[in-house]
């Protein structure tokens, strides 16, 4: 059982998924290519996290890049007045409560991956939002 401190949402809401979903703003490595950046997060970095992650409940786990193609494809779609955050990855994680984030932010192996980061990306950069998450259309439907 979950104390109640720990469960995701807002008490006395409506709408919200009822989970704590935990957004990381990544930046590559400085003179890392995007492929490069791409390809070691994908099969190496986030590879090592998926057991760790699965072990405490996790829900769902992606990652979301903003590489130099996408910068320029939505410049380009906005006639170049977007106003773009300065990061390369976005990576989602979603879980069923704070307890289950917890535990997997102090598991021993959890922990060491943040040695890998230096391999990939600038630690100083990264930012975190974590919230639950309001629903308005899912799957293509209107909810509620």
């Amino acid at each position: 059982m979950v104390p109640k401190a720990f469960e995701a949402g807002y008490s006395h809401t409506s709408g919200f998924r009822k989970v704590v979903k935990a957004t990381i703003l990544v930046k590559k490595k400085e003179g890392m290519s995007d492929e490069d950046f791409i390809e070691y997060y994908n099969n190496h970095h986030a590879q090592k996290a998926v057991p760790i992650l699965q072990r405490h409940g996790i829900i769902s786990y992606s990652l979301t890049y903003h590489l130099g193609r996408d910068r320029r494809l939505i410049q380009d779609i906005m006639h170049n007045n977007a106003k773009l955050l300065q990061y390369d990855a976005i990576c989602t994680f979603v879980f069923p409560d704070y307890l289950a984030l917890a535990k997997f932010l102090y598991d021993k192996e959890g922990a060491a991956l943040n040695s890998d980061h230096e391999n990939f990306m600038d630690d100083s950069q990264m930012k975190m939002m974590v919230g639950d998450e309001f629903m308005l259309i899912e799957n293509g439907e209107k909810v509620g």
